[in-house]
């Protein structure tokens, strides 16, 4: 117990614990501008100051991040990096190519001594034979191992990104929409009807066949857009993200007007193999080559797993200073799961709605011959490619082989699933 609480007038105690933590601040403030002139002297200064920041290095939960072992897509990737070094070395040595190895250094050292000897030969040649070789060498020397120069291609279109939304959405999501479709130079939005034909497995499949690189949903519950769905074409991988903290672009305070130029990608903070792919998913979604001209930037910053995104447009003020201003939207995304392939379209029995694989693809059961899909089944998905905005049977397109787009029913696992369970301490982070 502090000597002042012993003291049972509350007054005086009060005015003895005062004193006291003054002079606990005095002490402190008295240690560090001492600190403060130690380091401002010109001798050994600079040192101390950097031992000291060295030392003294706070903890926060970024900086002691605990890494999911329960996978290989959420574990350490130096923890990665050194397994996959022991196992190299323990191929090399059971493969007995460390013999090779000693072999090739004595091969290099005699290499060397033969070398030196024919430098030693062409010291005593005579000073003519040096005139002739200075001839030539002004011309430029070629290196054996570099790589032949190729063009540089023009830089090709944008890749195509369908925008579309769950059934039935409200005006906020159309809006947000369209500042979807600002974002991406590719983006294109169909408006999706409600109704049989119109499952999302089907609409992937459907922008797949029609040279779409990338379909995203944007979900919404109770009016408010909720989730974002991403889904990489032809063949997956397809992620869904929750949706929260969506401020649209005409609602920030002096935002900047978008141009129509591709934006330059900034992915921070990326670091384990699934933080990759998320990265890698993203990536895709905008064109290889930005247009400086716009000095447009989009960036994706992950901190603690929750993704923000934000779009600025940066002026030079200076040579060394530029400031930012925010077009918008912005929006906080966070994984819940990854999937490969596309969603599959089956019913509430399991079985795909119709009777139809789609695309033509036969389908025989009990050892009866493959039916051809019902007259129904092909208005209705013919009904449906109408209402989206493609003339069907236009021209002949690739089948479905071809392209690699999976099965109708085909549904493949989940690469990275979260559960409630996996958050069992704040400094755990997965991507």
């Amino acid at each position: 117990m502090a000597p002042e609480g012993k003291i049972k007038n509350a007054h005086k105690r009060s005015e003895i614990h005062r004193k006291t933590k003054r002079e606990k601040e005095q002490v402190k403030l008295k240690r560090r501008m001492e600190i403060r002139k130690a380091e401002k002297s010109k001798d050994g200064g600079a040192e101390l100051k950097r031992e000291r920041l060295a030392k003294n290095i706070p903890r926060t939960i970024d900086n002691t991040r605990v890494y999911d072992s329960s996978s290989y897509l959420t574990a350490d990737p130096a923890t990665l990096r050194a397994a996959a070094e022991k196992a190299a070395e323990a191929s090399r040595r059971l493969n007995g190519e460390g013999d090779d190895d000693e072999e090739d250094e004595e091969d290099e050292d005699m290499e060397d001594s033969d070398e030196e000897d024919d430098e030693e030969e062409e010291d005593e040649t005579p000073q003519a034979e040096e005139g002739e070789v200075g001839a030539t060498s002004d011309e430029p020397a070629v290196d054996p191992t570099a790589l032949p120069s190729q063009p540089t291609l023009p830089p090709g279109p944008p890749p195509r990104i369908m925008i579309t939304t769950s059934p039935s959405p409200c005006k906020d999501t159309y809006a947000f929409c369209e500042d979807l479709k600002g974002i991406f130079p590719g983006g294109e939005f169909f408006k999706r009807p409600k109704g049989k034909g119109f499952e999302i497995g089907r609409v992937a499949r459907w922008a797949a066949k029609r040279g779409f690189k990338a379909v995203c949903v944007v979900n919404e519950d109770h009016k408010i857009a909720n989730a974002i769905t991403i889904m990489s074409l032809p063949a997956g991988p397809t992620a869904y993200f929750k949706l929260t903290s969506m401020v649209l672009g005409k609602k920030i305070y002096k935002h900047a007007r978008p141009t129509p130029h591709s934006p330059e990608l900034i992915l921070n903070n990326f670091t384990t193999l699934l933080g990759h792919s998320v990265g890698r998913l993203f990536g895709a979604l905008f064109p290889p080559q930005p247009q400086f001209r716009g000095r447009q930037v989009v960036t994706l910053h992950n901190q603690r797993d929750f993704l923000f995104f934000r779009r600025h447009r940066y002026q030079f003020e200076s040579v060394t200073k530029a400031t930012l201003q925010e077009i918008g939207p912005r929006f906080t995304l966070k994984l819940r799961w990854m999937r490969k392939g596309l969603p599959a379209v089956t019913a509430a029995d399991g079985r795909i709605p119709g009777g139809a694989r789609g695309d033509g693809e036969e389908d025989a059961e009990d050892g009866e011959e493959a039916t051809v899909p019902d007259e129904d089944e092909a208005m209705d998905e013919d009904a449906a490619m109408k209402e989206i905005g493609t003339a069907a049977g236009r021209t002949k397109a690739p089948t479905r082989e071809e392209l690699g787009i999976p099965a109708l029913d085909e549904e493949q696992e989940y690469e990275w699933k979260w559960k409630p369970k996996m958050e069992v301490s704040r400094r755990t982070f997965f991507l």
